[in-house]
């Protein structure tokens, strides 16, 4: 993984912010906040915002495989 912290990672994926994600994930502001200035979080955690990468990731290539059968049907 690169330098970018695992929560910054989360919200550009998205597109939302710190905030918003706290939201989201029903986690304090500063608790996450804590996360990206020390690097450190629970491994549940952790895990967690891997998993919305990896979801994010697949809704993207959904979309595609989406597009690409509307072309096809379009033929």
């Amino acid at each position: 993984m690169n330098d970018e912290s695992l929560v910054k990672q989360v919200c550009r994926a998205y597109g939302i912010t710190q905030i918003e994600l706290s939201k989201k994930i029903n986690i304090p502001k500063g608790t996450l906040s804590r996360w990206v200035s020390t690097s450190k979080m629970p491994r549940t955690a952790e895990l967690a915002l891997k998993m919305m990468l990896k979801n994010r990731e697949l809704e993207k290539k959904l979309e595609s495989f989406k597009l690409f059968k509307e072309t096809l049907n379009r033929l």
